[in-house]
């Protein structure tokens, strides 16, 4: 791109972008800060690699690609990290279906970003998909038969979607939301295949048989070979998504696997009271 500091080239036909080059170490021009909001609008998630990034710098990219340029408080908040080796770990193992995070919430939280700060030969990739470009190429007998309904998105996995290996989070209480199919982008105003496999556990307006099978039918072309980017990870790199527009899935982690430790960094903060998951020890 002319007058930028980086360069910008896309991942898949879809989605998704690899950034190139961009220096993080100071201030990003106007320019390039315009050429990356434009690029993460449009392509859903971008990709740096071997990066050299703290968590502040972390959390200054993620929030000024929303356009919020607002100095940060990472002083005050705790680092969290997705990993299988550290006690207080996030999502230590198991494996995870494709969702956006906080999908069971009116107001989902707009950016997540994953970082590599340890991972070793065979860890577990992760799994995008878009749902805005899956909306644009649904096939138009799914399309006619899903538009204008509502789906239910609730808290945990849908288990019957998956097997003994998925991650199981233990919560107390379970939260849920109904949003219109397609939804609408708060940012963007693009139309999105808002329903997913592991949130999503039924369509409002149907029958509950009518309804899985419904599901199925658009999860398979959401989810299709050439519909998913599959992210084998690298100490360095730093994947940032529209966890809105997005959906991410991951392999199997075990404990005593390849160590996989990613830093999570979110933007905006979320300013609402939630049970954070509990994890069973395997």
């Amino acid at each position: 791109m002319d007058m930028v500091s980086c360069q910008i080239r896309n991942l898949s036909a879809g989605f998704g972008a690899e950034v190139i080059g961009l220096e993080t170490t100071g201030e990003i021009d106007a320019e390039t800060r315009q050429a990356l909001r434009k690029a993460f609008d449009e392509r859903g998630a971008l990709l740096f690699r071997k990066l050299d990034i703290d968590f502040a710098g972390q959390d200054r990219l993620c929030r000024m690609l929303i356009g919020d340029e607002t100095p940060g408080s990472t002083e005050t908040r705790k680092e969290n990290h997705v990993s299988n080796k550290e006690d207080d770990g996030l999502a230590p193992s198991g494996r995870l279906m494709f969702h956006a995070d906080m999908m069971w919430h009116e107001k989902p939280f707009q950016v997540l970003s994953l970082y590599a700060i340890n991972v070793e030969p065979g860890s577990a990739t992760t799994s995008l998909t878009s749902t805005e470009y899956a909306w644009r190429t649904l096939p138009e007998d799914l399309r006619k038969r899903i538009e204008g309904k509502h789906a239910r998105h609730q808290t945990g996995q849908v288990y019957h979607r998956g097997g003994d290996d998925l991650l199981m989070p233990q919560r107390s209480v379970e939260q849920s939301t109904v949003k219109a199919i397609p939804e609408i982008h708060p940012r963007t105003g693009k139309p999105l295949l808002y329903v997913s496999q592991q949130m999503t556990h039924n369509i409002v307006e149907l029958p509950e048989d009518e309804s899985e099978e419904l599901l199925l039918k658009v999860f398979d072309h959401l989810y299709a070979p050439d519909m998913v980017y599959e992210h084998e990870w690298q100490n360095g790199d730093l994947l940032v998504f529209d966890n809105i527009a997005m959906q991410h899935a991951r392999g199997n982690v075990e404990r005593d696997g390849p160590t996989r430790t990613l830093r999570k960094v979110i933007a905006p903060i979320p300013n609402i009271k939630a049970e954070a998951p509990r994890y069973a020890k395997a």
